[in-house]
């Protein structure tokens, strides 16, 4: 009696181990954040899935022992349930996704350690295809390190997705198998070049990670420049000093003749004069730094508005930044011309040369700017060159082309 007992025990330990193990691991949690400028319906497995419109956030808390999980955004969703449909990432009709995905998506995949001494695993996938732009980043805690940077992939794909892969709702994947021998290697380094950290293809490595217990944030069309930055704990108050009862030996000493000799008449019209000059000087100290305050303000209002309004374009080319832009034409260092509204020069992104328009902005505002960004974006011919993206930041304009070894038109035309 005493042996089956005991061997029933040591069959249930396994589970008891299990059990104890799931209630000392912590749940993971993901904010999920939409800042498209449209609606679009996020799903998870594990995690169900909700109705994200502009601007709102859905903090999803992974349960605890939960190993993988994937988390995207499906678009262009009728009303889900019996009979609904998505153009992408469809769960069958359903709101709570249960099944896998339909391409083309863009894919946050994760591996959650199951122990304290384990870390998890992250990384944005581009196998199954595009169709937001998306962040997958820790959330740094202050006085905590160990996290490698978080993927990121903030270039809109679809509105440059060649035509042989384009599908409704995003742009599909060269690399249809499990090796590199099925990738279609003219259409993977445009997918490697767009985001540059995203896992693009079978031979990839563009996996992150962080300690167990790290929280992440996943943005849906995030700025360019996104970036998140630690936690500031406020520190505690500093104890009030305590007020010591004064002792014969600090009193203040009896006040003599030479301690209340009165003040000259000469001492209080020197007083008399500086007071006012004093009082004025500080006056327009304050009223100096209240203004550049406020000027600054200001400053910072436009130039964020002005960030919103180019970063709310649909179907604009992809947005580099100002460092970008300096670094791949190594500070503007090989001018290949000049004409009436700036200079172009050479450059280098990735594998592909390019060519930079510096313009001077000269009677061209942000949205005469925009217009035409938008303009040249939407065309393409085979015998214009093509635009590949714009830099918009701050008092900087830039125009990026891809670049002609072979020179311009008017070259050949008027040699």
């Amino acid at each position: 009696m005493a042996v089956a007992s005991t061997s029933s025990a040591l069959r249930l330990l396994p589970l008891l181990l299990a059990l104890l193990l799931a209630a000392t691991s912590e749940a993971t949690t993901f904010k999920i954040i939409n800042q498209c400028s449209y609606t679009v319906w996020p799903a998870a497995l594990p995690g169900g899935g909700v109705k994200l419109d502009p601007g709102e956030t859905w903090a999803l808390n992974m349960p605890a022992g939960t190993s993988t999980g994937r988390i995207w955004a499906r678009t262009g969703c009728s009303l889900l349930g019996k009979g609904g449909s998505c153009q992408t990432g469809d769960c069958s009709g359903l709101l709570a996704c249960t099944v896998s995905t339909r391409s083309p998506i863009t894919l946050g995949e994760f591996s959650l350690a199951q122990g304290q001494s384990d870390d998890d695993f992250f990384d944005i996938s581009l196998i199954d295809g595009f169709n937001v732009p998306m962040d997958f980043l820790p959330v740094p805690v202050q006085g905590r390190s160990g996290c490698s940077k978080g993927p990121r992939c903030a270039a809109n794909i679809t509105s440059q997705c060649p035509r042989e892969l384009k599908a409704p709702g995003g742009c599909n994947n060269p690399c249809t198998g499990s090796t590199t021998s099925r990738c279609n290697t003219s259409y993977s380094a445009f997918f490697k070049q767009m985001c540059p950290y995203a896992y693009s293809k079978p031979d990839d490595t563009s996996t992150y990670s962080c300690p167990s217990g790290t929280k992440y944030q996943v943005i849906f069309c995030p700025l360019i420049n996104q970036t998140l930055s630690p936690t500031d704990e406020s520190p505690l108050p500093a104890p009030p000093a305590k007020a010591t009862p004064s002792t014969p030996s600090t009193l203040p000493t009896a006040i003599g003749p030479t301690s209340m000799k009165p003040k000259s008449p000469s001492g209080r019209r020197v007083v008399a004069i500086l007071a006012p000059v004093g009082g004025l000087i500080l006056l327009t100290i304050l009223f100096l730094i209240a203004f550049f305050i406020c000027k600054r303000r200001t400053q910072q209002q436009h130039e964020m508005e002005e960030e919103e309004e180019f970063g709310e374009l649909e179907g604009t080319p992809m947005r580099f930044t100002f460092q970008q832009l300096r670094a791949a034409t190594e500070q503007f260092a090989d001018k290949l011309g000049e004409g009436g509204f700036g200079s172009v020069f050479k450059g280098q992104f990735g594998g592909e040369r390019i060519a930079v328009k510096r313009l001077d902005r000269t009677g061209q505002g942000k949205r005469e700017f925009s217009a035409e960004v938008q303009t040249i974006g939407s065309i393409h011919h085979i015998n214009l060159v093509r635009l590949i993206g714009f830099c918009a930041e701050k008092s900087h304009r830039l125009l990026v082309y891809e670049y002609m070894p072979k020179g311009s038109l008017d070259r050949w035309i008027y040699c």
